[in-house]
């Protein structure tokens, strides 16, 4: 049975009933449920599909679970996925005029299997592995000292100690500032023992791979957690794979413990001649800067986001940098201090909104506990409990879900729509004739990311023009390739051909559509 706390006090679902939650989306007008691989542990990797039918067609990607101790990401993309599919049909139709919306909920089902029913929150599959890297495996789990069926902090009282008491929050912990003079009083751990003896504690437990360490772009080699070598782990390359085998995925927003919505991606010229690139192009820093501001305008009612870095071998730069589409990301949800009277510090912030809203279980009293690596010694355990940092109680999601689906929606109007002109067909005399065709963007972003034109494997922009036996091109090509096209942007084909008859032109790409006609003359 799980503990009384996983449910009771942080509610949320069991990883059976968040299967039984996706599974009962099967058969829903507009809706399908399918895998796109499967976890190390053999669960299935599902993606929910929210589209007219079956034809491919420009599609925003939303993704979470990459990282099992975000929960809160899990959730709230099935709380969008209701919210999207219960808009009236009028609404419904229009969103998905054209387009496609999908959502990959539980990238890492292994995580929410094991930690729903333990109540310890860890962030890797359930691939087994030598965290540090001693030759042992899982010898040296977080230990439930106190027995409340939660791993909390520890606190060993010790002069000389890096810590202090919080000045506001006695049951907080703070790192003393000797610069002004503080005096710290104590040793602040993970509640644990040093079951190895090598001065860590709870550093080697259960808790696998971390799939948002595992993905190619600036991957974290030798770094705990981050796998053998990048995308080791099937979760990682079914997921890329999928975006591989779909090219019509223009864009993707991810619900994970990463920020570039807040505050946009920028563009540092410097960076961006490296041989490695690691600067958003500046074509696709605007698109950033104004999907920034859609974002802002949609979720202004949570509150200032915090900045929140992207780590090395994610799967948010790796989707840009590597994947070739739009990568935005999103806590979903954050904590806010509520008490607008006075200025609160921003490493307080969590601090208060516990305080303010009665949560229980985020913050623990501190209780005496007996420890083998500290005898004679004063040892304690409570304090924080880091999982609510950035997953509130699930009655705590609703609001920012409705503003995320509002964003969603935001975004997919803002997407890529060519508009084609009429073709023109000029005789020129002597069985000549050019045809020209004008096609312009009237969304309200490029087709695709400007970086896509430097990877090989992304479709560009194309036109294919087809003739038949009698016909020849006199000038211009069948197959001919260009650059992305921007918001506004039109583009104009022409082709000299001999030969009287029907030619049949394509003119796209699969992230902004494609259009099929025949022209005859």
């Amino acid at each position: 049975m799980a503990p009384y706390w996983s449910f009771a006090q942080f509610n949320y679902p069991s990883y059976d009933a968040l299967l039984n939650r996706i599974n009962q989306l099967k058969g829903k007008k507009n809706v399908a449920v399918e895998s796109v691989g499967k976890s190390f542990g053999g669960e299935n990797i599902p993606v929910i599909k929210i589209e007219q039918d079956k034809k491919a067609k420009p599609t925003l990607l939303v993704v979470a679970g990459i990282d099992g101790k975000h929960p809160a990401g899990v959730v709230g993309s099935l709380e969008v996925v209701d919210r999207l599919t219960s808009l009236a049909p009028d609404s419904l139709n229009r969103l998905l005029s054209g387009r496609s919306v999908w959502i990959i909920p539980l990238v890492n089902p292994d995580a929410y299997k094991r930690n729903s029913k333990t109540g310890h929150w860890l962030s890797g599959n359930a691939r087994v592995v030598d965290n540090d890297r001693d030759g042992r495996v899982d010898e040296d789990p977080a230990k439930d000292l106190n027995g409340d069926g939660v791993i909390a902090q520890m606190r060993v009282k010790r002069a000389g100690g890096t810590y202090r008491v919080h000045p506001t929050f006695k049951d907080i912990l703070v790192q003393a500032d000797r610069s002004k003079g503080e005096k710290g009083e104590y040793l602040l751990l993970t509640e644990g023992i040093d079951a190895d003896f090598d001065g860590k504690y709870g550093e080697d437990g259960e808790g696998g791979v971390n799939i948002d360490r595992n993905f190619t772009f600036d991957y974290p080699a030798f770094v705990s957690e981050s796998g053998e070598y990048a995308a080791s782990e099937p979760e990682t390359r079914a997921l890329v794979d999928f975006i591989f085998a779909n090219p019509q995925i223009w864009g993707i927003v991810h619900f994970g413990l990463t920020n570039n919505l807040s505050e946009p991606e920028k563009y540092n010229p410097a960076k961006a001649r490296e041989r490695i690139i690691s600067s958003w192009s500046e074509s696709d820093a605007e698109v950033s800067k104004y999907v920034s501001t859609l974002y802002k305008e949609a979720v202004k009612g949570l509150g200032e986001a915090p900045r929140m870095e992207h780590k090395p071998g994610n799967f948010v730069n790796t989707a840009y940098y590597h994947l070739g589409k739009f990568s935005f990301a999103t806590p979903l949800w954050w904590p806010v201090a509520q008490d607008s009277s006075k200025k609160v510090k921003p490493e307080d912030v969590f601090y208060h909104w516990v305080s303010k809203n009665n949560v229980a279980g985020a913050i623990l009293p501190w209780t005496k506990v007996q420890h083998p690596n500290f005898p004679n010694q004063e040892v304690e355990v409570g304090g924080v409990v880091e999982i609510f940092k950035n997953n509130p109680p699930v009655q705590f999601l609703s609001e920012p879900a409705k503003l995320h689906a509002n964003f969603v929606s935001k975004l997919i109007d803002a997407m890529p729509q060519l508009v084609y002109e009429q073709p023109v067909v000029t005789p020129l005399g002597g069985d000549v004739y050019r045809v020209e065709l004008t096609v312009t963007n009237v969304g309200k972003t490029a087709s695709y990311p400007e970086i896509a034109d430097k990877i090989k494997f992304i479709p560009k922009f194309k036109t294919v023009c087809e003739l038949q036996k009698n016909q020849q091109f006199l000038n211009g090509k069948r197959l001919q390739l260009y650059s992305s096209l921007g918001a506004g942007q039109s583009l104009s084909f022409s082709w000299l051909i001999k030969g009287k008859g029907t030619v049949s032109i394509t003119a796209g790409c699969p992230s902004a559509g494609e259009i099929k006609m025949d022209v005859k003359f």
